[in-house]
């Protein structure tokens, strides 16, 4: 049996992990595991080297169309990189 003040202090940790990380608190509750982000970022890089690519087309050939594509492709990028690391 664990005395009360490890259980209070296993409370205080529970609490913080629910606040801190939601997700983790309701795997580890539940007894499945955390999804994976693996997909997620393979996702999101290969939509990054299609954004650099249009951009880099869109310089070479003389198309603003498909620079402006590229450009705003890669600011969308950008916004989710930094999305997703503020959380």
């Amino acid at each position: 049996m664990l005395s009360h003040h490890d259980r209070t202090e296993l409370e205080k940790i529970e609490r913080n992990l629910e606040l801190s990380d939601p997700d983790l608190a309701t795997a580890l509750r539940d007894g499945r595991r955390p999804k994976s982000r693996a997909l997620r970022s393979a996702l999101l890089f290969a939509v990054d080297a299609v954004a650099v690519t249009l951009l880099v087309l869109g310089l070479i050939l003389p198309d603003p169309g498909v620079t402006l594509c590229g450009i705003l492709a890669l600011t969308g990028t950008v916004w989710t990189h930094v999305a997703r690391h503020r959380i």
